[in-house]
């Protein structure tokens, strides 16, 4: 029996399941979203939309079989602590592929505009480690790995970094010229939507400190 197996008995074991394959969605849509930014692809991007609504129902799923459980079996303790988590692991979850379908939506709008932009900025690492921070952080939950969970909330501070420099491409003194004010906005609103993702898999990995330890670490690693 593995560490998450002792929280998730039988009767969560819908709830377990279904977190599962709502983080299989939205990394899928985090790194599509951001392929299709590379390649240009409006047809990738419109499948990144196409997998928000299942996200969404998942999520609305999971508050009711929390809910269920809650009323039916008036859990106290660690089972109150594990229905907490995962309801807020569904939500960060969705948040996060409702930024994906948003970048995956400034694709499609913006089409061959891209051409104009000569490179990339640091969107593609973005991506890669937003990807990372957010399959890191479901693992460090199904493991109850709080050291692997706060190297997730460690690398936050990298994807801010990048964030800042990506718009001192755009906007500072020595921006891109070439690009025009539309493209930079959107490419602006894709990098703060990678940020976005950041931050909902550092709060799925405080919440794994939260299922642990019942220790409330959010916010303490801000200066």
């Amino acid at each position: 029996m593995t560490a998450m197996d002792r929280y998730f008995h039988a009767d969560l074991q819908e709830i377990k399941a279904d977190i599962q394959t709502m983080s299989d969605n939205t990394l899928i849509m985090v790194r599509d979203s951001v392929l299709s930014l590379r390649t240009q692809d409006k047809t990738l991007a419109l499948q990144v939309c196409g997998r928000d609504d299942s996200v969404d129902e998942l999520e609305k799923k999971i508050d009711r079989e929390a809910m269920r459980y809650l009323t039916l079996f008036g859990p106290v303790g660690t089972d109150v602590r594990l229905l907490m988590t995962v309801r807020d692991i569904g939500h960060d979850l969705e948040r996060a592929a409702d930024e994906a379908s948003g970048i995956a939506k400034r694709v499609i709008r913006l089409g061959k505009k891209l051409e104009e932009l000569p490179e990339m900025l640091e969107l593609p690492r973005m991506a890669s480690i937003a990807a990372e921070m957010l399959e890191s952080a479901v693992n460090s939950f199904f493991t109850i790995d709080t050291t692997l969970a706060q190297q997730v909330i460690a690398r936050d501070d990298e994807i801010d970094r990048l964030n800042l420099e990506n718009y001192h491409a755009l906007f500072g003194k020595n921006g891109h010229a070439e690009t025009s004010m539309v493209i930079a906005v959107e490419l602006m609103f894709i990098s703060k939507s990678l940020e976005r993702i950041a931050d909902h898999a550092t709060n799925i990995a405080e919440q794994t400190v939260f299922l642990r330890s019942g220790e409330d670490i959010r916010h303490s690693h801000l200066s």
